[in-house]
């Protein structure tokens, strides 16, 4: 798929892309009389803890019917989608349409997931991505005093002309951002979610403007189409191809850019609080321009998360791209060169994450002592 495809819904997926986290079944919720509390609430009779809405709206993002258009913006850069979700005797389908741009589709059918572009054409993606834009793993991840964020209901808006709850997930530190969510409140699905600063800025926006719950989605609109299919390949051959090569350049990038655990490679000597390395990677194209100027194999990666949100830091030997220093939106790139005693390498820190932050990670950087 095309870069701004990965930055959607890769990057944006927090940790989604970098970790490969997926919605998660929350398993007391089993009997059919459960599952139908939690998707209709009676709005008078019934208070909600924060952790129970964001439980509700995991289950929510899953198991119901729905079709509707949303908007994405980071920075500059804003999109419009068109969005069919449901579920089929337990199995994911999910057809996603860019309104915005050239003509892309990405359809999910159980842990089938394809992008189809005009000019890449039809390319399998990793089946752990998001099931749609709005996928957090919130519920799993906040239901601990010990996370370095605090959940609280705020208020109610409306969001899509429907009546929403909001809540707060207000980080403990200056190390993260925050988020603002918007629940539908019958539902608990997710209609608004909001990446915010230390000062409220909005650095991330996902929100639907028009949403319909419910009904049966036809075969026509999970499907994508003949014509896009046709215009994107000539045959299955092809796209067969087109895959065959998108696996090869993962296996290359994997041997290219291997995860460090630390021992016999590199150390950060400062992490912010909950904060752990995860075991799955992928490439960037950030990476690979680095990898093309250091002409190395020796290139390496860590890439960390709290569970919402994820950073990964890059180290080229003998490279020097301090001159880097990007920001779009909540996204940073930031570049800092440094020498030791075996010589210089360039330290490059990616994710949605404060400057602060970055700055502060970059410099940590070490050899190990068997490096």
């Amino acid at each position: 798929c095309p870069r701004n495809y990965v930055e959607f819904m890769l990057v944006k997926g927090r940790s989604r892309v970098f970790l490969g986290a997926v919605f998660l079944l929350l398993s007391y919720m089993s009997s059919s009389s459960a599952n139908e509390a939690l998707l209709h609430v009676d709005e008078g009779h019934v208070e909600l803890t924060p952790y129970q809405w964001l439980e509700k709206m995991e289950q929510s993002a899953k198991r119901l019917t729905y079709q509707g258009t949303l908007v994405y913006s980071q920075g500059q850069r804003m999109e419009a989608l068109q969005i069919y979700h449901t579920e089929d005797n337990g199995e994911q389908r999910e057809r996603l349409i860019h309104l915005t741009g050239e003509l892309r589709e990405i359809v999910r059918h159980g842990d089938k997931l394809i992008c189809i572009h005009p000019k890449t054409g039809v390319v399998e993606l990793d089946s752990n991505l998001p099931s749609n834009p709005f996928a957090r793993k919130y519920a799993a991840q906040l239901d601990s005093a010990d996370e370095p964020y605090t959940v609280k209901v705020t208020g109610h808006t409306r969001v899509a002309g429907r009546k929403v709850i909001t809540l707060a997930i207000v980080p403990k530190d200056v190390y993260r951002y925050g988020f603002r969510l918007a629940l539908d409140h019958k539902t608990g699905l997710l209609l608004q979610s909001l990446m915010v600063d230390q000062n409220e800025k909005v650095l991330e926006r996902f929100e639907y403007t028009k949403i319909q719950l419910g009904g049966q989605l036809t075969e026509a609109q999970l499907s994508p189409r003949r014509g896009v299919l046709k215009k994107s390949f000539a045959s299955q051959k092809n796209a067969e191809q087109s895959i065959k090569s998108l696996q090869t350049q993962e296996s290359t990038d994997k041997r290219k850019y291997s995860t460090v655990s630390g021992a016999g490679g590199w150390q950060l000597a400062w992490l912010p609080t909950g904060f752990m390395m995860s075991a799955s990677g992928t490439s960037h194209s950030l990476l690979n321009s680095i990898a093309t100027k250091a002409d190395s194999e020796n290139n390496n990666s860590m890439m960390y998360s709290d569970g919402l949100t994820a950073f990964s830091v890059f180290i080229a030997p003998n490279v020097d791209m301090s001159s880097v220093h990007v920001k779009s939106g909540a996204t940073i790139a930031y570049s800092t060169f440094k020498r030791d005693d075996f010589g210089g390498y360039t330290i490059t820190v990616v994710g949605e994450i404060p400057e602060i932050t970055a700055v502060k990670i970059a410099n940590s950087v070490i050899r190990s002592p068997s490096q």
